[in-house]
């Protein structure tokens, strides 16, 4: 056999041993269930490969005839978390592990599980039942409502308790955790409803209350070293943070000082995704930019857990690029009602109108008048991102998907509708015109009829 012919076997060998190797990795995790006895059309399924940290993976499909099926792309023995919702309250939020599968039974109020991932999901699905069966008061009395969150907390660990020794040490943990963590919440925030009194000893009588009330009945949890941290556990310590800080000093705290706090107390993975997940909520509630900016730029030179420095990363890349007036309007291509590609630069010379929106808020009728005003000198492109697209909006309508939501961190697009005017030039002339539903298109034409000018 020649040289060539023998390189070439070679080569294909490798091909196949490599794909031969992604088979093994990449799992076949699945998800599947039946509802009984109630109409469902749609079932919903969202996880999240870094909860508290990255975005939701969400998959919707009809049920067939009352029964469904997802399958997650997942490396073996990796574990995430899920939430599955069927609508009219029927939902459920457990975890899975890579080539396990899970089948759900949903009839009338409760759920039955089967499956390699039955046992895990099972215990967390009769604590978060044991817990709900404890009423919290609408009362605003602090005693009232810490008894509630004790006594669900108390329930959780009694069910806990029971599956300790049928799952592993770690995965155990994190479910408990995951269980535990939004009544635990619940608790600590009770030290903000204690009455005020006319002796001036508010904080006194709060120090009082958290050393005998809260702290005493807040779980102690030993997470693995792991990247699977419930979203909800974070949540809770990024709370007690809060109340620990103002117990120790007697003061409100700001963002920066939490952060600190943060930093010093905990180390680790436990540190790295706990910050991530307190500087990604103050991203989304738009906390002060210069605090903000301190504190992530002081993390992304600590942080050692990759995942968590991509991330917060990513995050700061865009609340610092942002989109401006004058910059070139980022390029993207979208399909016609045939399938051919529309690229935003075969609009050159035109001024284009972008509309980014839900299918649950329409504009019609505003957008509708301004596209008669300007006839063909205007395009506009409509994004829906959300829900289902209008059929008679004016210009051209896209449908975005999972693939190109790249669109929506390009133009900064962070709530619905949002518009953006591109000028002739192909630069961006308007980043954050008046909604037109607001005063029936005034000020968006009369910036498109600027633009028009230049």
């Amino acid at each position: 056999m020649n040289r060539p012919v023998i390189r070439q076997l070679l080569r294909n060998s490798c091909v196949l041993l490599m794909l031969a190797g992604t088979a093994v990795a990449q799992s076949s995790t699945v998800i599947t269930g039946k509802t009984a006895g109630r109409p469902v059309q749609k079932v919903s399924l969202s996880y999240w490969y870094d909860p508290g940290i990255s975005p939701a993976v969400t998959q919707n499909t009809l049920l067939k005839p009352d029964s469904f099926y997802f399958r997650i792309p997942l490396p073996v023995g990796k574990e995430i978390f899920f939430y599955t919702d069927a609508g009219s309250g029927y939902n459920f939020y457990g975890m899975i592990r890579g080539g396990d599968s899970l089948q759900l039974m949903i009839q009338g109020d409760s759920i039955r599980f089967a499956g390699s991932a039955a046992g895990l999901n099972r215990a967390v699905y009769e604590a978060r039942r044991a817990q709900l069966r404890i009423t919290v008061p609408a009362s605003s009395d602090a005693f009232q409502l810490a008894a509630a969150y004790r006594q669900q907390l108390e329930a959780g660990n009694r069910v806990m308790a029971l599956y300790r020794d049928s799952l592993s040490p770690a995965t155990w943990a994190i479910a408990r955790a995951h269980v535990l963590g939004e009544a635990a919440s619940g608790l600590v925030s009770t030290l903000w409803k204690v009455a005020t009194a006319p002796d001036s000893t508010l904080e006194e009588r709060q120090v009082l209350f958290y050393k005998e009330n809260i702290l005493p009945a807040l779980p102690q949890v030993l997470l693995p070293d792991t990247t699977l941290t419930p979203i909800r556990y974070l949540s809770y310590l990024l709370h007690k943070a809060e109340a620990d800080y103002f117990i120790r000093h007697r003061y409100e705290c700001n963002n920066r000082a939490i952060y600190e706090w943060l930093k010093i107390h905990y180390s680790g993975r436990l540190r790295d995704r706990l910050l991530a997940h307190s500087l990604t909520l103050g991203f989304a509630a738009g906390n002060p930019a210069e605090e903000q900016e301190w504190c992530v730029r002081d993390y992304l030179e600590l942080v050692r857990d990759e995942a968590c420095k991509q991330a917060i990363a990513k995050l700061y890349g865009r609340s610092r690029k942002g989109i401006s007036k004058g910059v070139t309007a980022p390029v993207f291509s979208f399909p016609d009602a045939q399938g051919k590609l529309i690229s935003l630069q075969q609009f050159s010379g035109k001024v284009v109108l972008l509309h980014f929106y839900s299918g649950s808020v329409q504009v019609l009728p505003a957008l509708t008048a301004i596209k008669d005003c300007f006839h063909n000198a205007v395009t506009f492109v409509n994004i829906c991102c959300d829900g289902a697209a209008a059929k008679d909006l004016p210009g051209w309508i896209w449908q975005l998907d999972d693939r190109h939501r790249e669109v929506l961190t390009q133009y900064n697009i962070s709530k619905y509708p949002s518009f953006i005017v591109v000028g002739k030039n192909g630069k961006v002339y308007a980043t954050r015109p008046p909604d037109p539903a607001v005063d029936k298109g005034t000020a968006l034409a009369n910036i498109i009829y600027e633009a028009l000018l230049q």
